[in-house]
């Protein structure tokens, strides 16, 4: 290796929608940084509707390999084995993009933070970047300028701001860069689809209870949107474990639609869905990826989050979100309240907003 090549470690768990969240500074590393060799720290997921993180940035622009590590360990063999890989790769530069939570108190996740940079440190590693220093690093905050909560993707272009500024509404920014095998294997998946027919592309899943509108406003929903959209083809994507629900939503579409769950790997997904018109679903990492590539989306929100956290990118998308008092809970499963905030959501709401949305972008599209 290069002994003037920088070699960077970037630190980043989770799955499809945090990764997306965290496009634009990955892409801000690879620019300040064209040439460095970049190791990719992050967990294996636990759920297999997870995607690894490696699986939607792709090997071939965001880094040169890969450590790995399961979701929440504490064993000291395995973290000790982390260590030595990472000393290994005598590592220059440590960026740190992981979320950081509030813990039992302030005091504790300061020390978790604090245990992480010395394991870092530990490892020969001299410089951090990214590590969280002031409040608003540790506790959510609001944006003056939204009044809702801080954008997480702003959250980390905030944190990263030593490496220069990030416009996130710039598309070089959340550019995925696919490559001609990825273009060509999306292209080979939609040749069913007639052309000059427009594409709504949807998503039905959910990792979390919480986050599910459920199986029967779903299916009244594809009934009603067949009814306004006669002409449109639909195509479904997400993880294995979905597959059954969306061909009963193709059913109630009419039967002609396209089930790409589990068939196409999360980066042929997002080529897929840059063909379509909009994008319908969960607050999921199909959303964001959809919103990433530029399509508009109608998202489905819970309220298990506060408005604007987990937001996608993009300000052409319709967020439907119901605030209720018990906004923020941050559960996975509800049964206390039977999901009040998202099951408020009406199949008319839904379908206005599809409308509404379309009829905003009408004027970017040729047929």
């Amino acid at each position: 290796m290069d002994a003037h090549r920088k070699r960077i470690l970037i630190y980043r768990i989770g799955s499809l929608g945090d990764t997306i969240i965290a496009l634009p500074v990955f892409n801000k590393v690879r620019e300040v940084f064209p040439n460095a060799d970049i190791t990719l720290l992050t967990n294996r997921p636990i759920v297999s509707k997870a995607p690894a993180l490696e699986s939607v940035l792709g090997s071939h622009h965001y880094f040169d390999r890969v450590i790995n590590y399961p979701s929440g360990t504490r064993s000291p063999q395995v973290l000790y084995a982390v260590w030595k890989e990472i000393r290994a790769q005598k590592i220059d530069i440590v960026i740190n993009l992981a979320t950081t939570r509030i813990l039992k108190n302030l005091r504790s996740t300061k020390l978790a933070v604090l245990r992480d940079n010395l394991f870092f440190r530990s490892a020969g590693v001299s410089k951090l970047i990214g590590f969280p220093s002031l409040r608003i690093d540790y506790e959510l905050t609001i944006d003056q300028e939204t009044g809702d909560f801080e954008w997480e993707a702003k959250r980390l272009a905030r944190r990263l701001e030593t490496l220069g500024p990030i416009d996130l509404q710039n598309s070089f920014y959340w550019d995925m860069h696919f490559n001609d095998e990825e273009i060509l294997s999306a292209s080979q998946v939609l040749e069913k689809c007639l052309p000059g027919k427009p594409i709504i592309a949807a998503s039905v899943g959910t990792k979390r209870q919480s986050n599910d509108w459920e199986q029967e406003n779903w299916i009244s929903f594809f009934k009603g949107l067949k009814l306004q959209y006669p002409d449109w083809q639909l195509v479904m994507v997400g993880s294995p474990e979905e597959a059954d629900r969306s061909d009963k939503c193709i059913e109630a579409w009419g039967g002609t639609g396209i089930n790409l769950c589990g068939k196409t790997l999360p980066r042929v997904s997002g080529t897929v869905l840059q063909k379509a018109r909009i994008f319908i679903g969960h607050d999921s990492g199909p959303m964001h990826l959809a919103a990433a590539v530029g399509v508009p989306c109608v998202a489905i929100y819970s309220a298990r989050n506060f408005p604007g956290q987990w937001y996608p990118r993009d300000n052409s998308n319709k967020i439907i979100y119901h605030k209720t008092d018990c906004a923020g809970c941050g559960l996975e499963v509800c049964i206390v309240q039977q999901k009040k905030c998202i099951l408020s959501i009406t199949v008319n709401e839904v379908l206005s907003a599809v409308a509404e949305t379309l009829n905003n972008t009408e004027a970017n599209y040729s047929y």
